[in-house]
């Protein structure tokens, strides 16, 4: 697993998890010491936490991260994009039935 995806989800992990919980940035960067700005990059994929770092957030929130949310998030996320090229192709295909965006025989 490459770096900037592994940061993309921790991220969207953490920022999921927060937004159950109805904490904001600032709740959780007090319970675990760092900077809103620090959190931010992690929630936006841009800073993988070191583990102290992530074990203070979890521990905020509640959550013990695992594989298993990681392999999860890897399904859904493979799912979501699946059903937006399916989504792309009956647009395109639509559109060329109804003769809207076919050409016009000369």
């Amino acid at each position: 697993m490459d770096h900037a995806l592994l940061g993309k989800i921790i991220g969207n992990l953490l920022r999921k998890r927060r937004m159950e919980l109805n904490y904001t940035q600032l709740d959780v960067c007090k319970a675990a010491s760092i900077s809103q700005g620090q959190l931010s990059r992690i929630e936006n994929g841009l800073r993988i936490p070191s583990l102290a770092m992530l074990l203070n957030i979890c521990k905020k929130l509640n959550w013990n991260l695992n594989i298993g949310d990681i392999i999860k998030f890897l399904s859904d996320d493979k799912s979501s994009e699946k059903k937006e090229e399916n989504r792309e192709k009956a647009e395109k295909e639509g559109s060329n039935e109804d003769g809207e965006d076919a050409e016009e025989p000369v």
